[in-house]
């Protein structure tokens, strides 16, 4: 009997997704500012405050004292319970996934975390972090393992999507004299190979260009530019990739 398929497996997911919600907002700055993930303790952005325990229980803390430092009561961000309560949702939809086989959410919701990290430093950075990329590795080594897909579609994946993406950026520079992706959207497609195999990155490349069109339009129309990160829509397509991935490919054993 699985103790995490019931209702309290649940929970337990949507505890751990509160603290890796925290752990994404620190680590999402952190790394996009080249900052080790140890530097310091969490301090208040305006004040330099050290926050103690009270300060960081995931979203609570931040309704508690309405958005507001307790010692200085300048504002803090959004951000910090926007993306808490996203990983939480993530984890339990990773719980739920998961059904009886706990490895196969556990996976899943560690992807989902680092996606998160990577989307959330794009958006604020226009970066995408390789020490957020090479974490992930083995993950996608595991998930590959884990539901049996072949490894020779793993490895053609992170050759065939790598050189896709770097083609296509070479091409846009040449023609336009642009870098209309970024390296971190090569790298980052190279690891998605590995979670989805060859097979997979056709599908891979047009749902995150579907999202990325709706979400570059969105991007025009609140006037942030026309130059938008691309990072957040290919991250999307591989979690919906991920979440449901004999909807738009067969992935044996998947």
């Amino acid at each position: 009997m699985n103790p995490f398929a019931g209702p309290a497996g649940g929970i337990l997911f949507a505890v751990l997704g509160l603290v890796a919600g925290s752990f994404a907002t620190a680590a999402s700055y952190r790394l996009a500012n080249d900052q080790p993930l140890a530097v310091d303790r969490s301090r208040c952005p305006q004040c330099n405050h050290v926050l103690g325990p009270v300060d960081l229980v995931p979203v609570f803390s931040w309704l508690a004292r309405r958005g507001k430092c307790r010692y200085c009561r300048a504002p803090i961000s959004a951000r910090y319970p926007a993306i808490e309560l996203i990983t939480t949702a993530l984890f339990v939809l990773s719980w739920h996934l998961g059904g009886a086989d706990s490895l196969r959410a556990a996976i899943l919701a560690v992807t989902f975390l680092g996606l998160m990290v990577i989307t959330v430093a794009d958006l604020e950075a226009r970066i995408i972090p390789d020490k957020a990329l090479l974490a992930m590795i083995p993950l996608a080594i595991l998930w590959r393992w884990h539901l049996g897909l072949n490894w020779i579609d793993g490895i053609a994946g992170v050759v065939l999507g790598g050189a896709v993406m770097y083609g296509v950026r070479a091409g846009f520079k040449a023609l336009r004299g642009v870098d209309a992706l970024g390296l971190g959207d090569v790298k980052f497609i190279a690891l998605a190979g590995l979670y989805v195999g060859a097979t997979g990155l056709a599908p891979l490349l047009v749902l995150g260009g579907l999202i990325g069109i709706a979400f570059g339009l969105a991007w025009r129309l609140s006037g942030r530019g026309t130059y938008f990160p691309f990072g957040p829509a290919l991250c999307a397509g591989l979690g919906v990739l991920l979440a449901a991935p004999n909807t738009f490919v067969n992935l044996p054993g998947a």
